[in-house]
């Protein structure tokens, strides 16, 4: 039973987290972990920092809970806060680790906590059919993105200011560059006449590039190694075009 909590753009407090674990009653589940994604995806790669995964881990301990760190981001995180990515996560429990996303990886993930946890969580893993033979060439290029890719990072987050502030200049579309912490722009083009879905149709279509849906009329763009201070220029393009057609038909 998952129980999610309203944070502060995905930041939720340690009085929230608090308030939220379940009294131990019979007919109720038992609260066993929080859990924490870095960076908070949907809300714009929103970074949680030392002190506030800090004081959850402190309710966690209060309560014999456990603190688990979704980590897909989390040298994206530890890149934009300057902060080193061990004592981002020296409080919890266990973390993942995409060697995708950002970095770059093809495939994989890692998973990291104590030597217990691990024996147990390789059992997991068999019984949910992870075995994979031959793997050793998938290792291999998220050792190389470890190796490479991580002190590129600032490079994308540089580059997802500018998309944003290319995106806030277009007519109808509406975010704040300010807020925009590593690599993820959320941005609401309501005031374009178009819904999320649209929008990410036209730009595909005339522009070839791709943003995502999120809801209604949020659209969300990833920078990652794979995009160039051209192709910000093309996705600022093509969304203002999907904007200005709508404009015109308005009419």
């Amino acid at each position: 039973m998952v129980y999610p909590l309203e944070g502060d753009r995905g930041i939720f407090s340690a009085d929230q987290a608090r308030s939220a674990i379940r009294p131990l009653k019979h007919y109720y589940p038992r609260t066993r972990v929080i859990s924490i994604e870095q960076t908070a995806n949907m809300t714009g790669g929103v970074c949680w920092k030392v002190e506030q995964i800090e004081a959850l881990a402190a309710v966690a301990r209060e309560h014999d809970l456990r603190l688990h760190m979704d980590g897909a981001r989390l040298l994206n995180a530890a890149t934009a806060l300057k902060t080193p990515a061990a004592s981002l996560t020296a409080s919890c429990d266990s973390c993942w680790l995409d060697l995708t996303k950002g970095l770059g990886a093809p495939v994989g993930a890692v998973l990291a906590g104590s030597g217990a946890f691990i024996e147990e969580a390789w059992v997991f893993k068999q019984r949910f059919g992870g075995a994979m033979r031959q793997a050793g060439i998938i290792a291999a290029a998220g050792i190389y993105a470890l190796q490479h890719h991580v002190s590129r990072l600032a490079e994308d987050h540089a580059h997802a200011r500018i998309l944003a502030e290319g995106l806030a200049a277009i007519p109808g579309i509406r975010l704040d560059p300010a807020l925009v912490e590593p690599n993820i722009v959320i941005f609401d083009v309501a005031g374009t006449g178009l819904d999320a879905e649209q929008l990410v149709a036209r730009a595909l279509v005339e522009q070839g590039v791709r943003f995502s849906t999120v809801r209604g009329s949020i659209v969300r763009a990833v920078t990652h190694l794979d995009i160039s201070r051209a192709d910000l220029d093309t996705a600022v393009a093509a969304a203002a075009g999907a904007a200005i057609h709508q404009r015109h038909q308005a009419r």
